[in-house]
């Protein structure tokens, strides 16, 4: 998108009041409004092209003292300043609000949600969002609605990646003239590390059983019979066997003991800092697949053994903020 006087306008402090949308976590703490004071006005190419074609009209009717060019000069003018009031309005009152971050690894793309209230009945038509890496979106909003835009923002590599500045613009209803605001958001994805596809092995904890069959009263898995021992449960005793006197023997049971896995900085391989990471975040994500017990030992923090989808988050999110400062 190109906008005239660019460099100038970005110098202008946003429309906000207070300054910036700030995102943490999974709540918005600030809400951006397009103020009147802040939504700019210019015309496009086109708007310009229009300029000079009334100018030209309105020499000529001058000079041929033609009514009829007085008149069509004065309307189609007429509508560009009309334009100009509907662009404009189309901009201010606006709410935008960042609503949700998706985390992505890195090659991928970062989703970030935007909500954009209507405050009132006027329906905002063809309303677009750019960022500074030119990822762009659009939306119409009907009266007292809201729309959600989704920018996804191109993830090359590993850490923190800011959304930042975004351009709020529409050329409704003619194209002749641009409307636009700045909105600086404080939001950012964390980028994952790319999972390896070689996986280095992981250290079991000692205390972890080795994936055997253990004996255990009251389990819900048969496992079939064997000889009464004293301490055997009576309600696990085959009596119907006992009737038939084939002697007093005991229902056995046993579970499966899940593997408890330890992914340990010291111990996995790899030629540099993002190829160790990518392989832990691989072994991360395999043993979440088997729904196995797992913990993280890195140089500065161990996250404990856990399963499930938010004890993998906080693990992938350990990685993707190793070694980064702040």
């Amino acid at each position: 998108m190109e906008i005239p006087l660019r460099r100038w306008l970005n110098k202008l402090p946003p429309p906000l009041q207070p300054r910036g949308i700030r995102y943490h976590g999974t709540s918005t703490t600030q809400s951006a409004v397009l103020k009147s004071n802040r939504v700019f006005v210019l015309p496009t190419r086109q708007g310009l092209f229009f300029l000079t074609v009334l100018l030209v009209m309105l020499v000529g009717a001058t000079n041929y003292s033609n009514n009829m060019a007085f008149a069509l000069a004065f309307l189609l003018g007429s509508a560009l300043f009309v334009s100009i009031l509907h662009t404009y309005h189309n901009l201010v009152g606006l709410k935008l609000t960042l609503s949700r971050v998706d985390d992505c690894f890195a090659g991928n793309h970062a989703g970030f949600l935007l909500t954009l209230a209507n405050p009132n009945h006027r329906q905002r038509f063809d309303i677009k969002l750019i960022n500074d890496q030119g990822v762009k979106t659009h939306l119409t909003i009907a009266g007292h609605e809201r729309g959600q835009a989704r920018l996804a923002i191109p993830a090359p590599r590993r850490g923190r990646l800011p959304l930042g500045r975004i351009t709020v613009f529409t050329t409704y209803p003619f194209g002749l003239v641009l409307s636009w605001a700045y909105v600086d958001v404080e939001g950012e994805a964390l980028v994952y590390p790319r999972p390896s596809r070689v996986v280095a092995p992981a250290t079991r904890s000692p205390a972890a059983g080795e994936g055997q069959e253990i004996p255990e009263p009251g389990s819900d898995d048969f496992h079939g019979f064997h000889q009464y021992q004293p301490g055997d449960s009576l309600r696990h005793i085959n009596w119907k066997a006992l009737a038939r006197e084939q002697g007093l023997v005991t229902k056995q049971f046993h579970r499966h003991t899940t593997p408890e896995l330890w992914f340990d900085w010291s111990t996995v391989t790899g030629s540099n800092t993002e190829e160790r990471l990518s392989r832990l975040c691989r072994m991360v994500l395999d043993a979440e697949n088997r729904q196995q017990h797992y913990g993280l030992r890195m140089p500065s923090t161990e996250i404990p053994l856990g399963n499930g989808a938010q004890h993998q988050r906080r693990c992938l999110q350990q990685l993707a903020v190793f070694g980064l400062k702040g």
